[in-house]
């Protein structure tokens, strides 16, 4: 991987638009966060245990607010010419095996892993390791359990691949061209999924800031 210019953004930032946005997704995260919160107080000071199941909900809650936040800062840096990579001699294979091992901390998804020993490469680790969890996330998002979360890391020539496969339901083929723009989600309809569809976007400008290349390849029925 090496540094590349600025890609073009597919459209200017609008600030009205994801401020709304982002506003009905916080009080769609807080409410459910805060009424876990009151069940949790009132089972401590009744002296009843702390359900587990609680505490990961108030948890996954947390990281996907978080998230959200992360993202629009992330989004408002880019265009501001203020998203800058910091590439650095390192192993891509042991970066993408710390993204899933911070993936697994979060989640009871099992991720199984094809990785080589090594892969010397230059890069931000930072920004990969971010890449790489939003598309687990994704994957564990859109495919629920019992569907198979796969990584694999291979080497074609001077190129590394990474390759995040899941078992789901697939991404529509009208969906596939937009995936990686702005405020798109590859949600099926109905499905109650929430985001701001800003995820893909910023794994797309970090790849490309590499000089690589980032795509989906689905069918309906066969994962992505």
């Amino acid at each position: 991987m090496s540094d590349s210019p600025k890609p073009s953004s597919d459209r200017p930032f609008d600030p009205t638009f994801a401020l709304g946005a982002a506003a009905h997704e916080l009080k769609n995260g807080l409410g459910p966060l805060g009424m876990t919160l009151q069940l949790v107080e009132r089972r401590v000071l009744s002296g009843q245990p702390v359900l587990p199941e609680d505490l990961a909900f108030a948890r996954a809650q947390v990281r996907r607010l978080s998230q959200l936040v992360n993202d629009l800062l992330d989004v408002t840096h880019v265009d501001t010419e203020q998203f800058p990579l910091r590439p650095c001699a390192g192993d891509l294979a042991a970066t993408v095996a710390q993204a899933i091992d911070v993936f697994q901390r979060g989640s009871d998804r099992p991720v199984s892993r094809v990785l080589p020993a090594a892969l010397p490469a230059s890069f931000d680790p930072d920004r990969i390791v971010q890449v790489v969890l939003n598309l687990l996330w994704n994957a564990a998002k859109y495919a629920p359990p019992p569907a198979l979360v796969a990584v694999a890391v291979t080497r074609l020539g001077a190129v590394a691949r990474v390759e995040v496969r899941d078992g789901g339901p697939g991404v529509p083929r009208e969906v596939q061209a937009r995936l990686f723009d702005r405020f798109v989600r590859a949600r099926a309809e109905g499905d109650g999924t929430r985001g701001l569809g800003l995820g893909l976007y910023l794994c797309r400008e970090i790849i490309e800031r590499h000089g690589g290349r980032i795509g989906v390849d689905s069918a309906p029925g066969a994962g992505a």
